[in-house]
């Protein structure tokens, strides 16, 4: 990244500010979507041309991006300003409180002797599984605050779907 800095002579050594840039010149001439002719005119069709984000997560590594929205009315710089702040970091923490909160849906746990793996919740049925996850997220999404910008907010409030935090009361009647 540094050194694709240099050769095109940006002053710069912040490699977050490397990678903007390098992806704003990617967006010059990328796209996530192709123009197809129609006796009607054209349109836009998504593409699956997805791009190799140019930062590594420490936890994941390099990654790659797609973007299934028609982005076309936007900038090269306002592109690469989204791309630079994809993460999947809400979906993994919904997957987590999943994971810990539905027992069902936990996986086969080694047997204290170590002889094998102990399947105490095999009464797994999807239907049910199904309705446990609407719940959780409903809850997730309207009811459990994490501190964000500063507040204690909802992931509904933080996107400016509600402006206040339901209890379960409020969901369940």
């Amino acid at each position: 990244m540094i050194s694709w800095g240099t050769m095109r002579g940006f002053g710069t050594g912040s490699l977050r500010k490397l990678a903007f840039l390098q992806l704003q010149e990617l967006f010059e001439h990328h796209h996530f979507h192709k123009e197809l002719s129609a006796s009607s005119g054209t349109h836009l069709e998504y593409a699956d041309n997805p791009i190799l984000h140019p930062l590594a997560t420490v936890d994941r590594g390099l990654r790659s991006v797609d973007c299934t929205t028609n982005l076309s009315s936007l900038e090269p710089k306002d592109v690469a300003a989204l791309i630079m702040n994809v993460n999947d970091n809400a979906t993994n923490t919904f997957i987590q409180h999943i994971r810990r909160r539905l027992s069902i849906l936990e996986r086969p746990l080694t047997t204290a002797r170590g002889d094998g793996e102990s399947y105490i919740y095999s009464n797994f049925n999807p239907k049910y599984a199904q309705m446990a996850i609407t719940i959780l997220r409903t809850y997730y999404n309207f009811c459990f605050t994490y501190k964000s910008n500063g507040t204690m907010e909802t992931p509904a409030q933080r996107i400016g779907l509600t402006d206040k935090q339901f209890s379960l009361k409020d969901i369940i009647i």
